[in-house]
């Protein structure tokens, strides 16, 4: 027993072998009963395949992220003043911005409305004119056949003209009213867009033109009117009116009817209390049309002055 432990002492004190077909020899004669053991392909095909299952764990310096010391989104990241400041003055400057971008389309808007309603208006007050060259003629006109009526009538009975008192007459029949072209400025007055019309000397000659027609001409045109009607009806209870279109359109046609019967336009004597009333009322109907006269050509001037500050001021033809 001594012997047995005694080699078994220098076995175990004994250098191992570098033989390793004695060393393999052995295990692969001792069964295993925990796991069948496979073919020689199978342990070279385990032993070729790349290992995942434990992969080495990466240094800390890999892992460490480093962020920017002023990155406002890094994490713990404490905002100082300075910070807040900028994004104030960022947000500022937007809506400042987007307010004067805002600012300018609106004035681009508006500055194209106030050339449209230039134009507008001056299309209306160029045919106020055109109006206005027909009508200061017409009441001028009209001024002289009254001075030739009341001239007449101031004769004796027996020394008038009745051809030429009759054709003069008949033009009493006739009337006209200023046609006044106000389609932009009732747009301007009653949308309130007076205030897109920027230069004052235009919109302060805008005013006053319309003033001037509506307070004064149409004040005088409502007491012309009045005595037109009165006039008219003296003019019936006195004379003839079959002719009265003739003595205007056709005074050749009343000639000849004259010169046929030179007695067809006298009148009677029982007539002569009205021919006076109606001398009377046609003094106070020269003096309205006299000031209407006057007043139709402060208006003309006055369009025509507008006329030419509208196209200097924007540009129009």
């Amino acid at each position: 027993m001594e012997e047995n432990k005694l080699k078994q002492n220098e076995e175990e004190k004994s250098p191992p072998s570098t033989d390793d077909s004695q060393q393999q020899e052995p295990q692969l004669n001792i069964p295993s009963t925990d796991e069948p053991i496979g073919s020689a392909e199978t342990i070279i095909e385990v032993d070729q395949q790349p290992s995942t299952l434990n992969p080495q764990p990466s240094t800390i310096e890999d892992m460490e992220v480093h962020h920017h010391a002023h990155d406002p989104a890094a994490p713990h990241h404490k905002k100082n003043w300075k910070n807040y400041f900028w994004e104030f003055l960022m947000l500022f400057l937007a809506v400042f911005c987007g307010f004067l971008a805002e600012y300018q389309l609106e004035h681009v808007i508006e500055h194209q409305r106030e050339e449209k309603y230039a134009a507008s208006f001056l299309e209306d007050i160029k045919k106020d004119t055109a109006y206005l060259r027909r009508e200061i003629p017409y009441w001028k006109d009209l001024l002289t056949h009254i001075d030739t009526i009341r001239a007449e009538i101031e004769k004796p009975s027996g020394f008038r003209n009745n051809l030429s008192l009759y054709k003069s007459m008949s033009h009493m029949r006739t009337y006209s009213n200023f046609e006044y072209h106000d389609r932009t400025i009732e747009q301007l007055k009653n949308g309130g867009n007076f205030r897109l019309i920027r230069k004052s000397i235009v919109a302060d000659s805008i005013i006053d033109y319309d003033a001037s027609i509506k307070s004064i001409l149409r004040d005088q045109e409502s007491q012309s009117n009045d005595i037109y009607r009165n006039l008219n009806y003296f003019q019936d209870k006195i004379l003839n009116s079959k002719y009265f279109n003739d003595a205007v359109n056709n005074p050749k046609f009343v000639d000849s009817i004259f010169k046929n019967n030179p007695n067809a336009f006298i009148i009677s004597a029982q007539k002569e209390s009205e021919l006076f009333e109606y001398y009377n009322r046609l003094q106070f109907y020269r003096q309205i049309t006299s000031y209407r006269v006057g007043s139709l050509n402060r208006i003309n001037r006055r369009a025509t002055n507008l006329i030419k500050l509208i196209k200097t001021e924007y540009h129009l033809n």
